[in-house]
This record gives C-alpha cells, sequence and structure tokens, in this order.
C-alpha cells in the first residue's frame, strides 16, 4: 500500500525545531477535544525518530503527546526530555541519525514500547527496561557523574551505562543548552519542513536512482537500511515454509513447488502419497534429510580417496581433485565434485564408465540422479553415495571427466565460488574475452546484445594462475575465492 494514503487520513503539521540561540522551548499548541485527564503528559518534551518506526506511526505519537499535553520539538532543543526510538535501534545509530555527537543533557533515549505503555495506561510510566544503553563516548562530563551517582558499579565495569528514570517526570527548572557543537554547526533548522535525520525523500530518490528500482521497491530498500528489517516479513505467508519444504527436494525447483502447493499438498508425507514424481524427485525424497545435512569435511575428504581409488585402479597417471568448497578450505560441504583427467591428454577417454560400473559394484553408487551429462568433450555423472559402515549418510557425489586441456579452466570453475565465477566470467567480458568451464578465449565477436557470435581463439592455460594472468589479475588461492 502506498504510504500516502495512510498519511492522507492524518493532517500534515510543521514540526518546530528550536533556534539554538533561544532559551525558550517552543510548544505546540493543544487541539481541542482532549479528555478531561489530557495535561498528564505536560512534562514530556519528546523527539520522535521515525525510522524503524514509521512515519505514519510517528505522526500518531506525536499528535497523542500534543492532545495529552505534551511537546513535540527537535532532539537537539533545550529541555527535551525523551528521545523516541525504534526497538531495534542501538544509541551509535540513532545518534547518527540525529546528527548529533552525544546524548543531550537531561535527554533519555527510549524505546517506542514505552511510549506505546504510557498513551495505554494514560499516565507517564517508568522508563525502566525501556532505555537504550549509552556508551561512555556518547555522555559529557556532567552525565557521567551523573551516571555514577545513579549506578554503583566496581572500577572498570562502567563501560556503558543505561538511561533509566528512577523517579516520576519533572520539568526542568531551567533551560538545558544544546551541545556546543551543535550551535557552531551550520543552522538548517529554519528550512521549512526539515528533520533532524536524513530526509525520507531525499534516501528515496537515491534508491529510485538504482537501475530497474520501482517506488515500491525503493521504500522496501529504505526501511531495511533504516531499521534492518521489513515488516512484511512479519506477516508472511503460511505458503512460504511449505514451498521451502518442497523446494530442497532434489530435482524439484521453485515451479514445481509452487504447483504442488497448489494442488493442495501441504507436508512430504503428501508429496510421497499424492504427487507425481520423476525418477530424480524420488531419489530426492528418499534421502531428503540426508541432503540437507552437510558434509563434514573429514567425510568429504574420505569420498574424495574413494574415488581416487577407484580411478587409479584402471590408470595410476588419473589426477583426482576434489573441488567446491571443500577445495576452498570451508569446513562442510553441500555435495562433493571430483574432478578427473590425465596430462597425457588421452588417458583420460573411456574412464569415465569404467568407473562408475566399479563404484556400484562396490556399493559405493547406491542412486544414478543424472548417469551421464555430455558437456562437449566433458562428461558428467551426478549421484549418491555412501561410505561403508554403520551409520553413514547418502551424499550428493558428482564426478567430472574432462580432457587436459580444459582441466585448469574446469578446475576453476567448478571451485568456485558462484559469484567468483560471475565476477571473472564479467571481467574477461569487458576485455574482449570469453571464460568458462572448457576455455579461456581472446577476439570474442559479440552483438550489440552483448551476446557471443564468433567464438573467438582459444588461449593455452596450462593451470589456473595462466587463467589469472591473462585476465591481468594477481593469482588467488582457493579460499580466497569464498566470495
Amino acid at each position: 500500500m502506498d504510504p500516502g494514503g495512510i498519511l492522507k487520513a492524518f493532517p500534515k503539521r510543521r514540526k518546530i525545531h528550536a533556534n539554538p540561540s533561544s532559551k525558550a522551548l517552543a510548544k505546540i499548541p493543544k487541539q481541542e477535544g482532549g479528555e478531561e485527564a489530557g495535561e498528564w503528559l505536560s512534562s514530556l518534551r519528546a523527539h520522535i525518530v521515525p525510522s524503524g518506526i514509521g512515519r505514519a506511526r510517528a505522526e500518531l505519537f506525536e499528535k497523542q503527546i500534543i492532545q495529552h499535553g505534551g511537546q513535540i520539538c527537535a532532539a537537539q532543543a533545550p529541555g527535551v526530555t525523551h528521545i523516541v526510538v525504534d526497538e531495534g535501534m542501538d544509541c551509535e545509530r540513532a545518534l547518527r541519525l540525529l546528527r548529533l555527537p552525544q546524548l543531550p543533557q537531561g535527554a533519555q533515549l527510549v524505546k517506542s514500547a514505552w511510549l506505546s505503555l504510557c498513551l495505554q495506561e494514560k499516565r507517564l510510566v517508568d522508563t525502566a527496561g525501556f532505555g537504550i544503553c549509552i556508551p561512555n563516548r556518547y555522555l559529557d562530563q556532567a552525565q557521567l557523574s551523573k551516571a555514577d551517582q545513579d549506578f554503583s558499579a566496581p572500577p572498570g565495569a562502567h563501560e556503558a551505562v543505561l538511561r533509566t528514570a528512577v523517579s516520576p517526570l519533572r520539568p526542568p527548572t531551567r533551560p538545558v543548552s544544546p551541545p556546543r557543537r551543535i550551535e557552531e554547526a551550520p543552522s538548517t533548522q529554519a528550512q521549512p519542513g526539515y528533520d533532524d535525520e536524513t530526509s525520507d525523500g531525499e534516501e528515496t530518490q537515491e534508491a529510485f536512482s538504482i537501475p530497474g528500482i520501482g517506488k515500491r521497491m525503493a521504500e522496501k530498500i529504505i526501511e531495511i537500511l533504516e531499521s534492518g528489517h521489513l515488516r512484511k516479513l512479519d506477516h508472511i505467508s503460511e505458503s512460504v515454509p511449505v514451498l521451502e519444504l518442497f523446494s530442497n527436494i532434489w530435482g524439484a525447483g521453485t515451479k514445481t513447488a509452487q504447483m504442488w502447493y497448489q494442488q493442495g499438498f501441504r507436508t512430504l508425507e503428501d508429496i510421497r502419497g499424492q504427487a507425481s514424481l520423476t525418477t530424480q524427485q524420488a531419489i530426492g525424497l528418499k534421502h531428503y534429510d540426508d541432503f540437507l545435512e552437510r558434509i563434514p569435511r573429514e567425510e568429504a575428504t574420505e569420498i574424495e580417496q574413494t574415488v581416487r581409488e577407484a580411478a587409479q585402479a584402471f590408470n595410476p597417471g588419473l589426477l583426482c581433485v576434489a573441488c567446491g568448497s571443500y577445495r576452498r578450505g570451508k569446513a562442510t560441504c553441500g555435495d562433493v565434485d571430483v574432478l578427473l583427467t590425465h596430462p597425457d591428454g588421452r588417458s583420460h577417454q573411456g574412464i569415465f564408465s569404467l568407473l562408475l560400473d566399479s563404484l556400484r559394484r562396490q556399493g559405493f553408487l547406491t542412486d544414478d540422479l543424472v548417469s551421464q551429462e555430455e558437456n562437449g568433450q566433458q562428461q558428467k555423472y551426478l549421484g549418491v553415495c555412501q561410505l561403508p559402515g554403520p551409520g553413514r549418510r547418502h551424499r550428493r557425489l558428482d564426478i567430472i571427466v574432462v580432457p587436459y586441456s580444459e582441466f585448469a579452466c574446469a578446475l576453476l570453475y567448478f571451485t568456485g565460488s558462484a559469484h567468483f565465477n560471475r565476477s571473472m566470467r564479467a571481467l574477461a567480458k569487458t576485455k574482449g574475452m570469453s571464460l568458462s568451464e572448457h576455455a579461456l578465449s581472446t577476439s570474442v565477436v559479440r552483438d550489440t546484445q552483448g551476446l557471443k557470435v564468433g567464438p573467438g581463439r582459444v588461449l593455452p592455460t596450462p593451470t589456473e594462475k595462466d587463467v589469472f594472468r591473462l585476465l591481468g589479475l594477481p593469482y588467488r588461492e582457493p579460499a580466497e575465492r569464498d566470495w
């Protein structure tokens, strides 16, 4: 919903900001028609920080405060008693939004839940439990002395002070001057509609300037930047966890999960008993829990060794390397990718079927997801394996056999990460080159859409370092590619 539709229900009111040179606190006139006991907020001089709270809700708070005798003022105005912020906001972010170096003297930084409780009970409640932790660096000497009197703590334990009220609010007996840095700052308070916080309009315009971002998406971006949260997620549809459950079945994508949901399925038992499944989906459902369980690095090492030993039983010169997150040094893996080749450029031929048959006879391969996927001169197997021994889980295993001329580019590709690979390919494109799991090519011809229309010339890349060198990059170890 367009926030403008909400705000129309409440008349806009120009926020009054205190002139730093003035010693009197400006007061917004009360609206008529208040309750008989409408002065119970008369000692409250508040500033509402709308970030996270939301502009419409902040204006509701301000309206209620005024109706019950309170005052709305700028955060740096003399005599401000409370600065109200969103529940999830900390002191550092609040002061940054307010553009203040320190908490104003006499002011308390409180959560919006405190103000909600005051309005609910129609009285000023104690701020204990609603205060925001204030690190010492954001308090001046007078505030630190006051904190030492209010809170007794052993030496060295006073790293942060929780600002809470210990007695009912009383109006200050004299105006409190704003911090000197505020007095010396260039005055912007005379400008109509100026807020202490960064202008929502300016932030929205910045979000609009991002290509492909419309009004609604921009509003969501601003909300996440300001509060670190998107409130719409608090009312998430009941379909989302079900769709996530279904899409975790190997072989079932988002569209399949949505189709099952529309057919009335809500649990994995529903899928087992009623859904029409492909062979791959049936295997994915059978090993659902095992596939979701991450593979410890030690177990991934055993899987690689099993494949290597079986392959080198046919030809000791075969190279076998586990790629993916395992090669990037991660503690766990989602699956295991094993890359095979031979330095002579010929002996890898014919090993694919022999190796798979051997691993099946051992009982190591238990299910075939894709028995053979041809990709140029590369052959790829996607399946399920299980190490011998009690309590062993079924694990996802990919075996890729490549010619040695493509080994470096294939090793780079299957090591990842996916984001790193995209960045490398994008860089190659800017240099008139093309990078894939097969080769690095130069003099590539592309059309106006950026699509490749000429294959170009393949560059020799015996090692990964050659790929980096030809792209003009320093070599990155696999562990440095995890971004």
